[in-house]
């Protein structure tokens, strides 16, 4: 049985709006400062949005690459995407290794002052 590619699509497209709600609401409890209720989410998400990439974006950008278009810079730009992606899910691996005390911080965590958030409190 094959699945018509639009389907796919939109299937796909429901499931990262989902995830962003799911991130949404991440970022909700981290600007609370429930911590450990942020990371518990984000600790669903990634693994959820893995699923989707492997299911669904991976066969798609082997498609891309496989039949290139002539004179597109698709090709570029699905490449630095799928670069910038693993980058992210690396950095989620080493903070939650780091965080779960598996792993210890590399150097001292030092914020310029320039960079702290200030929240107001309303």
């Amino acid at each position: 049985m094959t699945l018509d590619i639009r389907i796919a699509a939109v299937s796909n497209l429901a499931f990262q709006l989902l995830l962003m709600i799911i991130l949404f609401v991440a970022a909700y409890l981290a600007r609370r400062k429930q911590f450990g209720k942020h990371c518990m989410v984000m600790r669903l998400a990634v693994p959820l949005q893995l699923i989707a990439i492997v299911v669904a974006m991976l066969p798609s950008m082997l498609g891309y690459i496989k039949y290139p278009q002539p004179g597109s810079l698709l090709k570029f730009e699905i490449l630095a995407h799928h670069t910038l992606g693993v980058a992210v899910i690396v950095l989620w691996i080493y903070i939650n290794f780091v965080s779960t005390g598996v792993l210890r911080l590399w150097g001292r965590l030092m914020v310029p002052p320039r960079l702290y958030f200030r929240y107001r409190s309303q």
